[in-house]
């Protein structure tokens, strides 16, 4: 599972967990597949701006279309190492 992997889609569900370091959690539906829905997960810091990260954290992004570039963990998410967020 080391090939990068890139997932074009719309926000479906957005949540911020916090701990030792905010990590992003966003629901994706991809594009051509919405029903095959995509986890992934980022670091907070791939955000553009703090109001981004608020509007996810308020769920304020459902339908904005995203691409998130990342590596398939062994449980089928996707950890992004780059996040393009659309309004």
């Amino acid at each position: 599972m080391d090939s990068e992997v890139t997932i074009k889609g719309a926000i479906v569900d957005s949540w911020v967990e916090r701990g030792e370091a905010s990590r992003l959690v966003l629901q994706v539906a991809p594009k051509g597949r919405p029903r095959d829905l995509v986890i992934v997960e980022a670091e907070a810091s791939l955000v553009p701006d703090r109001y981004w990260l608020e509007d996810l954290r308020e769920n304020l992004c459902h339908g904005s279309p995203v691409q998130a570039v990342g590596r398939t963990l062994m449980n089928g998410f996707l950890c992004a190492s780059h996040l393009q967020l659309v309004r």
